[in-house]
């Protein structure tokens, strides 16, 4: 038995197939924005918001569209969200490739590998992210032949101080991950969040989940975009009636 363990682990590469396919999906085309409906919940609460960065300001981009329950919360983490400059880059893993770094350890399940990795700081990190990386270790699971990544979790290794004077309790992060089959990008398509402690001398405990209901992607410069279709033609072969989408 202990045998067959050890022979299911093995060391992978983040700069080959099919670990490198997989992450190169989740780094989109220059200028790919995305407008999404998305569910929030704490188990007390229901947000239910819409964004369209399409939509000229000074009209409201990010809107609730449903509200059920109380939570100041949830009401945070909406309002939180909603005040990015760009509310859909959530749906893009951030830097997960840089994250990795070269080699990570695997373990083969059957149709899925996972794989444990430490957060690598890399140049788009701040303060943070930096701080984060060494109290939470990460797992992703990848599907060997599809090469893509269907799951991403984070995980504190115990209690730790916070920046601030705060301390986090337990820390845990996961989310799910889906392709998008015309532009081949992996987008976040729900996620959850558990995160317990102490800011201030005051108890935090906040526990959500969402979950993207309908997505609509598109480029933002119809430069990018011809190039992104030039580049994907020439890969599967002439196409004739191409559309670009305005």
């Amino acid at each position: 038995m202990s045998f067959a363990v050890l022979a299911a682990a093995f060391l992978i590469s983040t700069g080959r197939p099919p670990l490198e396919t997989a992450l190169a999906r989740t780094e989109p085309p220059p200028s790919l924005r995305a407008a999404f409906t998305v569910e929030l919940t704490d188990g007390e609460a229901f947000r239910e918001i819409r964004y369209d960065p399409r939509i000229q300001l000074p009209d409201p981009r990010w809107t609730v569209v449903e509200a059920n329950g109380t939570s100041e919360e949830l009401d945070r983490v909406v309002e939180e969200w909603g005040e990015e400059i760009s509310p859909d880059g959530w749906l893009i893993p951030d830097d997960l490739e840089a994250s990795m770094g070269g080699v990570v350890e695997a373990d083969d399940l059957g149709r899925l590998w996972r794989i444990e990795f430490e957060h690598q700081p890399s140049s788009n990190d701040g303060p943070i992210d930096r701080w984060a990386s060494e109290h939470l270790i990460g797992y992703t699971w990848l599907d060997p032949v599809g090469q893509n990544l269907v799951r991403v979790e984070y995980h504190s290794f115990g209690p730790f101080d916070a920046p601030g004077g705060g301390r986090v309790d337990s820390y845990t992060h996961q989310y799910i991950l889906h392709q998008d089959p015309e532009y081949g990008v992996s987008f976040i398509s729900a996620f959850m969040v558990d995160v317990q402690g102490e800011i201030l001398r005051e108890d935090i405990s906040r526990s959500y989940r969402a979950r993207i209901t309908d997505i609509d992607f598109f480029f933002s410069s119809p430069v990018e975009e011809s190039r992104f279709l030039r580049q994907r033609n020439s890969e599967n072969g002439p196409v004739i009636g191409v559309m670009v989408r305005q």
